[in-house]
């Protein structure tokens, strides 16, 4: 397929090698050059001139909308993947493509979440914990995190960046109906948005989910832990690690696997673990409610 990718930072370069190794032409919308890739400085000039047939939106969170905005402008009809958080706020989203959009929480592809997901589709669940913490530092060693989008209170904090969870929470246990958060920019980070925060929520299918984040952990951490019907879960998708009721199995995880899966998926439109808009925008109604609730310190009703 004739790709193009909007944004050339860390993700964006990711994006387009991998699709580049998966055998497809692609082309970039950047202000930086490069000799790997066709560049285009704007997103009409990309679509008139290459034409693609996939879009890939890598760039900064808070021109998410307005460029699925100018895709539409310009009639652009084909698929397109959209970086997670599909949009800094909710009230930005305006015009989308007509074709199928999809967003990249990308982790909906890891053999250990896809594992985790069948296990409780059918199982009554009670408790449902998720904690992910990395040091806001070695994210992306070359820049300076305190200019970094995380570091914005507008658009970053540790709510939005580290999402993925909300993601796949409701994906395991439905969607989230009241969130109570406490947290907030708790550490010597020099950043304006939150470093840290705890979300409590009832979802619909499990009364009791606690999600935690940070961007504090020195040693980089992710599990999760369900108890239900089924017995105990856990699981640690830094270790490779899937255990029930104690008995551990090790999950390999190939490198790039998990952003090659769910290209493959929205190219061939198999939707069962893609992240759809409808998804996209539960989980932005969560973390607008998280937001309000670390201002308020009160429940909040998530909005359907």
């Amino acid at each position: 397929m004739k790709c193009l990718v909007i944004g050339y930072g860390s993700i964006g370069q990711r994006h387009a090698r991998v699709l580049q190794e998966m055998g497809h032409d692609v082309a970039l919308v950047s202000r930086s050059t490069t000799p790997e890739f066709l560049v285009f400085r704007s997103i009409s000039e990309g679509v008139e001139t290459w034409e693609p047939q996939y879009v890939v939106i890598a760039n900064d969170t808070k021109i998410h909308a307005a460029s699925l905005s100018e895709l539409a402008k310009l009639k652009y009809e084909g698929i397109t993947l959209v970086e997670k958080p599909l949009a800094a706020q909710i009230e930005e989203l305006g015009a989308v493509p007509s074709g199928s959009v999809y967003v990249g929480y990308t982790l909906r592809f890891h053999p250990i979440i896809q594992r985790l997901v069948k296990h409780l589709r059918d199982e009554q669940l009670w408790t449902l914990t998720a904690y992910v913490g990395q040091f806001l530092p070695d994210w992306r060693p070359d820049s300076d995190y305190r200019k970094s989008y995380s570091a914005r209170k507008e658009d970053g904090g540790v709510i939005r960046d580290l999402s993925h969870e909300l993601d796949y929470v409701q994906l395991c246990a439905g969607t989230c109906r009241q969130t109570i958060v406490s947290g907030g920019q708790l550490s010597s980070l020099e950043i304006e948005s939150e470093d840290a925060a705890t979300l409590l929520a009832k979802l619909d299918r499990c009364p009791l989910a606690t999600v935690h984040v940070n961007y504090l952990d020195r040693s980089p951490s992710r599990w999760i832990i369900a108890n239900g019907s089924m017995g105990t879960i856990h699981v640690d998708l830094i270790k490779g690690v899937f255990s029930i009721n104690g008995k551990e199995e090790l999950v390999p995880v190939v490198r790039d696997s998990m952003i090659r899966d769910q290209h493959l998926a929205a190219m061939h439109q198999e939707t069962s673990m893609l992240c759809t808009l409808e998804d996209a925008m539960a989980t932005m109604r969560w973390i607008e409610a998280a937001h309000e609730s670390l201002r308020t310190t009160h429940w909040v009703t998530v909005e359907s």
